[in-house]
């Protein structure tokens, strides 16, 4: 099969990148493009880049976890073979210089931001435990999410989605603090018990809007299971 040429690959990517959703199959699968295709990473980065500007705050969450697949090599499953791992080098060195800046993107000062800061540390987290980036370009991300409690509005973002958009953003949530549990569990054979409590330290946010939103619908299930149970099951 004859390779794909850099014009075509940025025009396959762009329209990735314009069909991605907070789902982890499409973040896997536009993750995994770009590593196989990581002798073009320039022009795919600037792919990112373009989009990234164009949308609005919530949904640029999703170009960051895209960048978290390519960071790990495209495995969502923890394993990488020794091609993903030098195709996540080589997006690893051309990303370092504007991390910072796309961190900030992602995260502004806003209740759009602020929904985005607690799976922001949860990604940076996973970052410096498998030691992606330097310990200088980690500290400054880590200075820039260090005053930042996520959620703190109690309108803002949420107020004005959809409920149906509200219950979406919860269930990928949701998926990904599943597979971050199981990333965890993959601790490097260097790490000491210091370093793996500050990165669960790390991921800890603050009790929000979306975390009471969950409880009341896991509530109410509850309540309904129970209540057709004694309905079939009368005393």
């Amino acid at each position: 099969m004859d390779e794909m040429d850099p014009f075509e690959a940025r025009l396959l990517f762009g329209n990735m990148l314009d069909n991605l959703t907070g789902a982890q199959p499409t973040i896997d699968r536009v993750s995994a493009f770009a590593v196989k295709n990581a002798n073009m990473a320039d022009n795919l980065f600037d792919c990112i880049d373009e989009k990234l500007e164009k949308i609005q705050v919530p949904p640029r969450l999703n170009i960051l976890l895209v960048l978290d697949g390519i960071l790990g090599g495209g495995a969502s499953n923890g394993r990488t073979n020794s091609t993903s791992a030098s195709a996540a080098q080589t997006w690893s060195e051309l990303v370092k210089k504007d991390i910072v800046r796309i961190i900030k993107a992602v995260v502004p000062e806003t209740p759009g931001g602020d929904s985005n800061v607690p799976q922001v540390r949860k990604i940076v987290s996973g970052w410096r435990r498998k030691s992606i980036f330097d310990e200088t370009t980690m500290n400054q991300i880590g200075k820039l999410l260090a005053n930042r409690a996520g959620d703190r509005s109690t309108g803002g973002a949420e107020s004005s989605m959809k409920n149906q958009d509200i219950m979406k953003r919860i269930e990928e949530d949701r998926e990904r603090h599943k597979r971050h549990k199981e990333d965890v569990w993959i601790r490097p054979a260097y790490e000491s018990p210091v370093d793996e409590l500050e990165a669960y330290w790390e991921t800890t946010s603050d009790f929000n809007d979306a975390d009471w939103l969950e409880l009341s619908v896991e509530n109410n299930e509850f309540r309904h299971e129970r209540h057709i149970s004694a309905m079939q099951n009368p005393i």
